[in-house]
């Protein structure tokens, strides 16, 4: 099985999301990632969706959400060739005596401290999934006291971008 994005661009009104996710449901097709948001076009949003599954199940998933009505456009990223972002916020238990150590856990990941409060700190890390792994495998001896992940986001490099199939309402 390989992990694949696709980026579908559909309709920003309320229920499609929810129509997208009973389709992967119902066809046995699990959404490791979604993410979601309105384009530079309002009516518009684009849902990065990571699922895995070999070649031929990916196709299927492509063939049948493109088939939605609400659904203009569908992509699989090339893996080899995209920038793909996580975020994550953080909110640590920490004591004095110890926050020295994990700020320097902070500073080799490139992650801000976002707030500091008595026996704690709120970090925050963008970064590709397996840094973000590799981060919170780092800070285990440390107390998690809440996690927030936004899922992939993911972009192919280069000059390459997506067509949108907009008719004369956007």
């Amino acid at each position: 099985m390989t992990k694949r994005i696709l980026v579908l661009f559909a309709e920003n009104s309320s229920g499609v999301l929810t129509r997208v996710c009973l389709l992967f449901s119902q066809k046995g097709f699990n959404i490791l990632s979604i993410t979601c948001s309105v384009t530079c076009y309002p009516n518009i949003s684009r849902m990065t969706i990571v699922t895995e599954g070999d070649e031929a199940q990916i196709s299927q998933i492509v063939k049948q959400t493109a088939k939605l009505i609400e659904i203009h456009s569908v992509f699989l990223l090339n893996n080899e060739n995209i920038i793909e972002r996580d975020l994550l916020l953080l909110k640590i238990a920490v004591e004095d005596s110890k926050k020295n150590i994990l700020c320097d856990i902070v500073n080799k990941y490139g992650a801000k401290i976002r707030d500091e409060f008595s026996g704690g700190i709120i970090t925050e890390l963008t970064d590709k999934p397996e840094t973000i792994d590799k981060f919170l495998e780092d800070i285990s001896n440390f107390k998690i006291l809440e996690q927030s992940r936004t899922g992939i986001t993911a972009m192919e490099k280069g000059d390459k971008i997506p067509t949108i199939d907009l008719t004369d309402n956007y």
